[in-house]
């Protein structure tokens, strides 16, 4: 395996400046107190894992980061307000967010609520100065209106509050339902980074359907190395997650099964050209330790 770590660091650096950049041109007729709210929701921000799975999606393809980095913000800030709002009292009722308080506790909850609401149209008007043939532009805008609505986010949230009840439900099928939470909560938001590249290189139907089915897998394996991560440290709510469905050796297993089909099907179709993928790849998987897990 390729080690990528220094173009990771680069891509994050280049990202993360240029994000914080466009957000102050966006925002500097703002008044400061507000300002104030949106950039504490921001910055320093997470791992920003959307964008650079985008721009390692592009590399594969031959697209530079700068064609894409409109989208890569777009999501960014799509994903944030999903943040702001998952950890609403309404919802899962959260104090704290990469390491410092969640915005509804730091500014109280109707302030959250309306921040979450600016940066989710904040991302639409990013995307339409994009510079870029309306064509593909209307295509992109389309794909994520559907997922940050009831075709993805919404829908996923929905579910996930429904699953707080879901023992009053004794004939649904959890494991199917966990799976279709996940997908629409968190994988499509991570597929459309596979998917965007490939609407800009104009891909045939067939490309872009293997490009959707391996940012589905990377979706999937990002929310269960999260859940699982969260839940031996303590951390897990309510919430259905996987480590309460299956033991160890059973997500072991699903994680390796999905890992191997995503390594296959970026071999076979996008061969050498997918190292900084698979790179990425790596450093999800990777990040739980599975020797250190007990029940």
């Amino acid at each position: 395996m390729k080690d990528c770590s220094e173009l990771l660091e680069k891509d994050t650096k280049w990202f993360s400046d240029k994000f914080k950049i466009l957000v102050e041109n966006y925002l500097q007729d703002l008044q400061h107190r507000y300002k104030k709210i949106v950039f504490y929701s921001l910055f320093p921000g997470g791992k920003r894992i959307r964008p650079l799975l985008m721009f390692a999606c592009g590399k594969m393809l031959g697209i530079k980061k700068t064609c894409l980095f409109y989208p890569a913000a777009a999501v960014e800030l799509i994903h944030n307000y999903s943040l702001i709002h998952d950890d609403l009292p309404c919802m899962d009722n959260s104090d704290y967010r990469r390491n410092k308080l969640t915005v509804h506790k730091k500014f109280g909850e109707a302030s959250a609520v309306l921040v979450g609401d600016a940066l989710l149209t904040l991302a639409f008007e990013v995307l339409s100065n994009w510079n870029e043939e309306p064509e593909i532009k209307v295509k992109v805008i389309n794909l994520l209106s559907k997922i940050s609505g009831f075709g993805g986010l919404v829908k996923g949230q929905l579910m996930d509050i429904e699953s707080w009840n879901i023992s009053t439900k004794p004939s649904l099928n959890l494991k199917r339902f966990l799976e279709e939470l996940v997908i629409n909560k968190t994988s499509k938001l991570i597929q459309v980074c596979f998917m965007i590249p490939a609407i800009v290189c104009r891909l045939n139907k067939s490309k872009i359907n293997k490009l959707s089915k391996i940012g589905l897998n990377f979706g999937l394996l990002f929310q269960i190395t999260d859940d699982i991560i969260d839940y031996y440290a303590g951390e897990d709510k309510q919430n259905l997650t996987f480590p309460k469905l299956y033991d160890v050796e059973n997500l072991k297993k699903i994680v390796k099964d999905i890992e191997n089909e995503t390594l296959f099907f970026l071999d076979k179709h996008f061969g050498p050209q997918s190292f900084y993928l698979k790179f990425l790849l790596e450093k999800i998987v990777n990040r739980v330790t599975w020797n250190s897990l007990t029940k």
